[in-house]
């Protein structure tokens, strides 16, 4: 059976479910039929009500966020637009905020960036001291949990791991268009609509504006777009490589799906070329992670090619920042950017079958 099938398939199985309990609501709380225990007609339309997806923003989770008017922004743009980074300065600068992300590498390093003081709050000058732009945060991921002060203003977590009881200033949601994924969708459903937060800022591409629209039409909140545009120019080559590894350049970083080619194509490069390659890709823990971005950032230490996974295209910063300066209102450094985005495939594995990267996966991963 295919997507489309099966969709429709859950999709009739609702609608007749919720029709067959409304229909025993009906009959039971017939006059001749009072025989039956309230508790069992409260336990009824207790289910009944879990099923009635028509108005998901008026769910029981979902109420606290439902008693205020919420201010949702949403940054919208390609990849390497600062849109990310213009919703983590309005965090940086809350007393009480969360950031939730796709990815425990994307938590990771917004865990290690607020703590360090790598964000500017929207509140500080560019140009003012580092030093006070220190928040603490905590981390929070499927995997691991680390407390750096029980009493944080800010977390960072996972998507799946956001609580919906607590109030925050100001919530982050990364990849807001990962709404229409049919695995994981459900999160970013359950944070656009419950978030209990005055400042909601959903960042990632313009197509899940609309969506978002028709979802906050009867909640009250108000919705305001940010629109960005690439801060450098995304340009496809003319011709591939050819399979010939001697035209892999420094600043070349080499995209496959398979972890075991992965380090079949850092040994092959490295035989080849005589340039060492740094590695990265998901299930890497974030430390050795961003020893590895370290080791492909720092000049002169001969590690001039990076070998990854997708894992680079949901924003991950290939990069660490040695000293300050000022350059498109970000705070960036002195540092190596990948100067080339070469797809070893556009297939991969998704648990079942191989399938084609759609335009958008391949836009999004080249777009680093």
């Amino acid at each position: 059976m295919d997507d489309s099938a099966s969709n429709l398939q859950a999709a009739l199985d609702g609608a007749l479910t919720r029709r067959f309990f409304s229909w025993a609501l009906e009959t039971l709380n017939h006059p001749g039929r009072r025989m039956v225990p309230p508790e069992a007609r409260a336990a009824l339309a207790n289910v009944y009500e879990a099923l009635d997806y028509s108005q998901p923003s008026r769910f029981k989770p979902f109420r606290g966020s439902r008693m205020l008017r919420r201010t949702v922004h949403m940054h919208v743009g390609p990849t390497n637009s600062g849109k990310t980074h213009s919703a983590l300065r309005a965090l940086a600068a809350a007393d009480h905020g969360v950031y939730a992300s796709p990815l425990r590498l994307l938590a990771y390093e917004c865990f290690e960036r607020l703590n360090r003081g790598l964000i500017c709050p929207a509140n500080a000058e560019l140009d003012s001291n580092p030093e006070g732009w220190k928040r603490v945060c905590n981390l929070l991921t499927g995997e691991e949990s680390r407390v750096v002060d029980d009493n944080a203003g800010l977390l960072s977590c996972t998507i799946e791991m956001l609580g919906f009881k607590k109030r925050y200033d100001v919530a982050v949601v990364d990849e807001i268009q990962m709404l229409a994924d049919t695995d994981r969708g459900g999160a970013w459903t359950a944070a656009v609509l419950g978030l209990h937060a005055n400042e909601l800022h959903l960042c990632g591409e313009e197509a899940a504006v609309p969506l978002v629209r028709k979802m906050l039409e009867g909640t009250g909140d108000e919705v305001i777009v940010h629109k960005y545009d690439r801060l450098t120019p995304l340009v496809p080559a003319t011709r591939s490589l050819r399979d010939d590894f001697k035209n892999i350049e420094k600043g070349d970083c080499i995209v496959s799906f398979s972890r075991t080619r992965l380090f079949d194509l850092k040994e092959r490069i490295e035989k080849v070329t005589g340039r060492r390659c740094a590695i990265i890709y998901g299930r890497l823990p974030p430390e050795v992670r961003a020893e590895q971005a370290e080791l492909f950032n720092t000049p002169g230490n001969g590690y001039d090619v990076l070998v990854g996974s997708d894992a680079i295209g949901m924003g991950l910063n290939l990069y660490v920042r040695s000293h300050f300066e000022l350059h498109h209102t970000f705070l960036t450094s002195s540092r190596r950017k990948i100067k080339r985005i070469v797809f070893e495939s556009i297939q991969k594995f998704d648990g079942a079958n191989e399938i084609r990267l759609s335009l958008s996966q391949l836009k999004q991963i080249a777009g680093r």
